[in-house]
């Protein structure tokens, strides 16, 4: 098992956001998701702060952000690692009002998820979870002052 505060302070610090405005907060917690089946015979998943996490176990990596300044946060992006022990659970990208894109190279290039290929011997392919290294959220419109928010990604632990 490995303790999901390791998670999070590889996390703190390679999360990175630019804006024309200051006063833009943001607070990282690493959750670990529960699996029930409600009345109605649906899954759903809770999230409660990870302690440990075993191989197999998903958690939501999730930064919550607030602009506590007087003026509106324009052109803000955010960019989170992916954990190299993690594997991004596909569709689960919170995007908050935002443009995502994805990363295989370490955060140097950014595209849609459906457009990010791997050259395989020559031979390119789409990228699988386990490949993805970075998570970009391009907000589309300014963050007004007071206005807060959330963005989020899932993965597993290999």
């Amino acid at each position: 098992m490995l303790r999901a505060t390791a998670f999070a302070l590889i996390m703190i610090g390679v999360v990175s956001g630019t804006s024309e405005a200051s006063g833009l907060t943001a607070t990282q917690t690493v959750e670990l998701a529960t699996r029930s089946v409600d009345a109605t015979g649906q899954e759903r998943l809770t999230y409660e702060r990870a302690e440990d996490v075993a191989p197999g176990e998903q958690v939501r990596y999730r930064i919550a952000y607030v602009n506590d300044g007087a003026n509106a946060a324009e052109n803000v992006t955010l960019v989170m690692p992916v954990p190299a022990e993690m594997v991004l659970v596909e569709g689960s990208v919170e995007t908050a009002g935002s443009t995502v894109r994805f990363s295989t190279d370490g955060g140097a290039r950014f595209d849609a998820r459906a457009d990010l290929k791997i050259d395989d011997a020559g031979t390119l392919r789409p990228a699988r979870g386990d490949e993805i290294t970075h998570i970009q959220w391009q907000f589309d419109d300014p963050i007004a002052p007071t206005q807060s928010g959330a963005i989020s990604f899932d993965a597993v632990l290999k």
